[in-house]
């Protein structure tokens, strides 16, 4: 369908075979603009539509580290559910915006260079226009994409259940067999039932939704998994802090400075908030917290580097830990939860007109220690 090459700076260009007709070429610049003007922290952007000089259409879009594709494990229990409210919130607002994403398989499922995964290749223009072939990763295809190509909002909510499968037990819903033959092969995803997840330790809500998603019949499939997802967050595991970080405090005169914005705007990153009940300070912390005295060990957090539209963070800790960042936003009663894993460094994309507060926060062998709080811009925090 395309080829992936080295574009300016850090980005990539994904090369298209061919020029556009003027029809598609304006069903793609709506699509984007579409998606552009949502500004979902967990939707890969399109920076640009161009053309090479031969006519072939290129999208730019920003580099990231690797794909789900690269799994060869399964993940661990809280990235799964990372990943299922990260996708799912995505293919939501997408949704209400109206576009398709067309194919939700574990290549369109991206990291970025700190770890946080987003839905990357939206839309259903190009992939009409350059139709792939139909084995290219047919485990993970609804039947009915496999029988005449639909793509709508219900098999996206496959693709969804698809990659979670894979992410719960390293294995596509309908696992490869070497040497069978396409035919078979596509009897088989449209007819066999998917093998249920028997992993120790996956909660019974979990296994059902990802069964639900996987559902044979489209019109089964549960039409708002992101919600199954977000409902699930008060029941945080003991000892985990249920109370977020706040931004209080009366505005500040002068506040905000004028900024001046690229062409692009601004938009900011929504993190890894509360997924499926592990609360925020599960996705760094397990399930419990020490209860012996502090250790020594500790996390020293240099003052935030505040550039307008992000901030540079950095810090030093005595112990080898994996660290998040958690930042809260002014008018937002939840914070963001920003994986940075074994980096000490990390940029955090923010509204140039808001105040904040954020901490690190980090999981290491004895269990889980804190930054000192910092503010911005002047607010004033509390846990």
């Amino acid at each position: 369908m395309a080829t992936v090459m080295a574009g300016p700076g850090d980005t990539v260009l994904k090369v298209y075979p061919a020029a556009l007709d003027r029809g598609t070429r304006t069903a793609l610049d709506r699509e984007q603009a579409l998606l552009s003007g949502l500004g979902h922290a967990s939707i890969l952007p399109v920076d640009e539509i161009g053309e090479l000089a031969d006519g072939r259409v290129t999208l730019r879009m920003p580099r990231c580290e690797r794909s789900l594709a690269t799994l060869t494990e399964p993940l661990p229990l809280r990235d799964v559910l990372v990943l299922g409210e990260v996708i799912s919130q995505a293919l939501a607002a997408a949704h209400r915006a109206g576009v398709v994403h067309g194919a939700v398989t574990p290549g369109n499922i991206l990291f970025r260079a700190g770890g946080e995964p987003v839905v990357g290749d939206f839309g259903t223009t190009l992939r009409r226009r350059f139709p792939r072939d139909p084995l290219h990763e047919l485990e993970f295809a609804a039947p009915e994409t496999v029988r005449d190509q639909t793509m709508d909002e219900r098999t996206d909510r496959y693709g969804l259940g698809a990659v979670l499968y894979l992410a719960l037990t390293g294995e596509p819903p309908h696992r490869t067999v070497i040497g069978e033959e396409p035919g078979a092969r596509i009897h088989r995803v449209l007819t066999e039932v998917v093998a249920p997840i028997t992993r120790p330790g996956v909660p019974d809500d979990l296994v059902a939704l990802v069964a639900d998603l996987l559902d044979k019949d489209p019109e089964r499939r549960p039409a708002h998994p992101e919600e199954l997802f977000a409902a699930s967050r008060t029941a945080l595991p003991p000892g985990l802090p249920a109370k977020p970080i706040l931004v209080l405090g009366p505005p500040r005169e002068g506040w905000p400075p004028p900024v001046k914005r690229s062409k692009q705007g601004w938009w900011v990153a929504a993190g890894l908030v509360a997924f499926f009940g592990l609360g925020y300070a599960g996705l760094v912390a397990g399930n419990t917290r020490p209860d012996s005295p502090p250790s020594p060990i500790t996390i020293e957090l240099a003052p935030p580097v505040d550039k307008g539209d992000h901030i540079e963070l950095s810090w030093i800790s005595n112990a080898d830990m994996d660290y998040a960042v958690i930042l809260a936003e002014e008018g937002r009663t939840e914070p963001q939860v920003i994986l940075a894993h074994r980096s000490t460094r990390r940029r955090i994309d923010v509204r140039p007109d808001l105040r904040y507060c954020l901490l690190i926060q980090g999981k290491g062998p004895q269990g889980t220690y804190e930054s000192r709080i910092e503010p911005i811009r002047g607010a004033v925090c509390r846990k």
